[in-house]
């Protein structure tokens, strides 16, 4: 029996959500029926976590950070013609896409990893038309990672017939000692009795973070508030701008980390975790990370949110953008510990059922025997 060989190519070079989906594949996968390589662009950080699970890596000088570049067109035609893999999975990369198809890969498939709100040149005549006809040609299948993600797909004209919806998984975090608790709660200025709020994103306009800081300064100025703490984690372009209104409001309730590359500790003294994305979100990794040790989550309404998150089952939701509302909510489950208690078992409960890393690579995997089927290749 041949196994069924399969190139993954991501072109970010720093590990993003695409990044992260892929290592939890890596980790699981059926390596008797499968012989995956993954496409990494030089200086790519993803590139010592695939190692160390032992799948062969080729780096390209081309494309990183760039869903098209020519030079990775050129780049990656010439790789699928020498190596000849039976299956292109692609994650963002159209450059990678256009050179599958170009050098006779039969099987393309393309997985989409975000929802935002889609611009009305490409829901609309003939954006819709022109961009649905390279997408449906260029892709044999398309797996989308939320609910959402496959509406903005089929919203611009892909066709529903392509996509597979897979929600992402993961494997739960490693335990963590008492003594590493206590340390990071020292270390953070956590009391013993205070409420953790944390949020895992880039600090992004669209992650939200600016309207946590709105819900965070009305907590403090409430009667229940001065036990309720914020644990910010990550870096970006907005990380100067929120801790300068930290700083100048006085929020003393808040505390940022920077990069956190082991998240397991900051997840297992959090009591609430936090997501207030209004753009870009599909299934967070990090609310299935949470769930995983039976942590809940408040989150928006936006994008694939609610789909991982249900309402008073293994979380809280809000709209958008509105940090009256968040604030309400955070002061509701940090003085109710039934509804906290029955939330985090809902979070057990729905991450066993829905979102483990096997039960998403079960679904991958059943796609490329389908897919290798399809092209004559009998795994």
């Amino acid at each position: 029996m041949s196994k069924i060989k399969i190139f993954h190519v991501l072109t970010d070079t720093n590990i993003g959500g695409a990044g992260r989906v892929l290592i939890q594949f890596l980790k699981s996968y059926r390596r008797d029926l499968f012989d995956v390589t993954v496409l990494l662009p030089r200086g790519a950080e993803l590139l010592s976590l695939v190692e160390a699970e032992g799948v062969p890596v080729i780096l390209t000088e081309h494309g990183g950070d760039k869903s098209f570049d020519r030079g990775a067109v050129a780049e990656y035609r010439k790789i699928f013609r020498q190596e000849r893999p039976d299956v292109v999975h692609t994650h963002s990369s159209l450059s990678a896409r256009i050179a599958a198809y170009t050098s006779g890969v039969k099987s393309r498939i393309y997985t989409r990893h975000c929802t935002f709100d889609m611009p009305k040149k490409l829901t609309s005549f003939p954006g819709k038309q022109i961009n649905g006809f390279v997408n449906n040609r260029l892709a044999t299948r398309i797996i989308a990672v939320a609910y959402s993600a496959a509406e903005n797909l089929t919203d611009t004209g892909v066709s529903e017939k392509k996509i597979t919806v897979i929600m992402n998984g993961v494997s739960p975090l490693r335990e963590v000692t008492e003594d590493e608790k206590a340390a990071l709660r020292e270390s953070l200025g956590i009391r013993t009795g205070d409420f953790v709020c944390g949020i895992s994103a880039r600090l992004e306009p669209y992650k939200g973070h600016a309207y946590l800081l709105d819900a965070a300064k009305k907590i403090a100025g409430a009667e229940a508030g001065d036990r309720i703490r914020f644990v910010i984690m990550g870096t970006g372009s907005e990380e100067e701008t929120l801790k300068n209104r930290v700083r100048d409001e006085g929020l003393s309730n808040v505390v940022f980390t920077g990069l956190v590359k082991d998240v397991a500790p900051y997840y297992f003294i959090m009591d609430l975790q936090l997501n207030c994305s209004y753009g870009t979100e599909a299934t967070s990794i990090s609310l299935c990370e949470g769930m995983s040790i039976g942590l809940p989550a408040l989150v928006t309404t936006f994008g694939g949110n609610p789909y991982v998150i249900e309402d008073g089952v293994n979380g809280l939701t809000v709209p958008p953008r509105d940090a009256e509302a968040m604030a309400e909510k955070i002061l509701k489950a940090a003085s109710d510990p039934g509804l906290m208690r029955e939330l985090r078992e809902g979070a057990n409960r729905i991450y066993s059922e829905k979102f483990t890393a096997r039960s998403m690579t079960e679904q991958m995997e059943k796609i490329y025997i389908e897919e290798a089927k399809r092209i004559g290749k009998e795994p």
